[in-house]
């Protein structure tokens, strides 16, 4: 069935509270390119931080740069170690609707080539000095959603795949001397 993005996730549905006392974690946009996060910088408190640690993801959810988005600055919420970070603002955090969409299948919908092309259309658009979208561009994002059974098992042979070229770059990466 054709759905919106917002009939299957939710979009920057929490942030850190400013009394959050402890150290930060944290991630912008420039640390994360197409699935591949940076470590995170490390600041002992919340005043310490950038203003724009703000917004906070759980395990399945997918951030995505809400400027430049030909950049491709999204990643998936699959490691615990990411878990526990604080993103920027700059990010957008959809949170899917678990019982609607497998979250790792939805992380594929929403970094699909048409979709990214899209966005940085919209982008082109906005009225900020750079190609910035908001939220609801990716809300009312549409696509054709298999069941949750179909999407399961494409987003299962998906993940092997990634898991089997992830390996075989560190294998050629270790032969090369």
């Amino acid at each position: 069935m054709r759905y919106k993005i917002k009939d299957v996730a939710k979009i920057n549905e929490r942030a850190i509270n400013k009394k959050y006392n402890g150290t930060i974690n944290y991630i912008d946009t420039s640390s994360v390119t197409d699935n591949i996060f940076n470590n995170p910088k490390v600041y002992s408190s919340i005043k310490e931080a950038p203003s724009r640690a703000r917004r906070v993801a759980n395990l399945g959810d997918t951030i995505i740069s809400t400027v430049r988005p030909n950049m491709k600055h999204t990643g998936f919420i699959d490691k615990v170690k990411y878990k526990n970070c604080i993103y920027s603002t700059g990010f957008a955090v959809v949170t899917p609707l678990k019982d609607r969409v497998d979250p790792f299948y939805l992380y594929l919908v929403l970094t699909n080539n048409k979709n990214t092309e899209l966005l940085q259309s919209i982008g082109e658009t906005s009225t900020s000095t750079y190609p910035s979208v908001k939220p609801s561009d990716i809300e009312n994002l549409e696509h054709d959603f298999p069941n949750i059974n179909k999407q399961k098992e494409i987003s299962t042979t998906i993940k092997m795949l990634e898991n089997k070229i992830y390996l075989n770059n560190k294998i050629n990466t270790n032969l090369v001397v």
